[in-house]
């Protein structure tokens, strides 16, 4: 089980084996470390291992323990970073495994925590209701649990500046080779003015006078971190289809300071927890993309279902029209759309559109 750091992992993998008689282990601590390095914990039945990926040979110990023990050990290993961070990962465990997301708190998760949509309610949502102070409040604050349960701003600001002090001084520290600490900083508090556009790792590597692969290299340091994640564009069957370049999101959208920007980026986040969801559960082979041509005509976001574009979703803070870019697609791949809105009370359909509130849509993602 990953996810970002702070978003519930210890809590709900602690929850978990609490039901069950579980022990939990946590590789931070100097005893629980040599427990697990003693193997002491193979009569327990079920264990929880955490932050398991910062021992670099986690992936053979794992392997070995499952393959000799898999008949009588049950575990969950849960990591702030992804769980292939380090290259020390010897033998695959494929096949040995099933890796889960935890994403932060989003709108169907919490108007709905003890059931979860079918994937297809999200193309149907006549009689999506809505919760206006839930979607403040969660534009505001962000999904992570502390924050928003806090619900106050000094929380808030705590919280983000411990975090990225978090971040930045322990987890790319400790788990990268990066020592230009400083820049790297720069950069993440660069990244929020690049939320909703085609990024342009020359204009990063420009603003920070780094190389060209150094910046693209944090990049890829910030998404197995769970600081951003990226959107690669839908290439198939899009006249003059721009291919090379991607979109980036912040896992935690309350550090996007333009409103209209972070509209984006909140709606881009349920629907990335929505697909990574759908794809752990095996209810189908989902990505999530976006479309763009040359001519510039966009859609911000293409769910696919086998490579085919499933679902188009347009995020608009408070244009209730009817894109005109988002009903071209539509009809081009014959595929269902959806503009999602600020503004409260609207659900309407118009040709191939629908125009719907957040605050109603987005309940019914997971």
């Amino acid at each position: 089980m990953s996810g970002p750091r702070q978003v519930g992992k210890t809590y709900l993998a602690k929850e978990i084996a609490g039901k069950i008689n579980g022990k939990y282990y946590n590789w931070d601590t100097s005893e629980d470390r040599q427990r697990i390095l003693a193997q002491s914990f193979l009569n327990d039945g079920m264990v929880v291992l955490d932050e398991l990926h910062k021992y670099a040979r986690w992936k053979n110990f794992i392997k070995g323990v499952f393959d000799k023990h898999h008949d009588s050990l049950k575990a969950i290993v849960t990591g702030s970073a992804r769980l292939d961070v380090y290259r020390k990962g010897g033998d695959s465990l494929l096949g040995r495994y099933y890796h889960f997301h935890l994403h932060p708190l989003t709108m169907g998760e919490l108007t709905n925590p003890k059931g979860m949509n079918a994937a297809d309610k999200a193309l149907s949502p006549d009689g999506a209701s809505g919760d206006a102070a839930l979607f403040e409040q969660l534009m505001k604050f962000g999904g992570f649990p502390e924050p928003f349960y806090a619900g106050t701003e000094e929380e808030h600001n705590r919280w983000s500046l411990q975090r990225r002090e978090l971040l930045i001084r322990e987890d790319i520290r400790d788990l990268t080779n990066i020592n230009l600490l400083t820049l790297v900083e720069h950069m993440m508090l660069l990244l929020p003015e690049r939320i909703g556009s085609i990024l342009s790792v020359n204009g990063l590597k420009e603003d920070l006078q780094v190389a060209h692969n150094t910046v693209q290299s944090w990049l890829n340091t910030f998404e197995r971190l769970f600081i951003i994640f990226s959107l690669r564009p839908f290439t198939q069957k899009v006249h003059r289809s721009i291919n090379k370049e991607r979109k980036i999101y912040l896992w935690d959208w309350s550090q996007v300071t333009s409103e209209g920007a972070r509209f984006e980026n909140f709606v881009a986040s349920h629907l990335w927890k929505a697909v990574n969801l759908w794809r752990d559960l095996g209810m189908g082979d989902f990505e999530l993309m976006f479309i763009r041509d040359r001519d510039r005509r966009e859609v911000d976001f293409c769910i696919t279902k086998g490579n085919k574009p499933w679902l188009l979703v347009e995020a608009k803070l408070s244009e209730t029209r009817v894109s005109e870019t988002l009903d071209y697609f539509a009809g081009r791949f014959k595929t269902p759309a959806i503009q999602v809105v600020g503004a409260r009370g609207v659900n309407t359909q118009t040709g191939t559109v629908r125009v719907i509130s957040a605050d109603s849509w987005l309940t019914l993602l997971p």
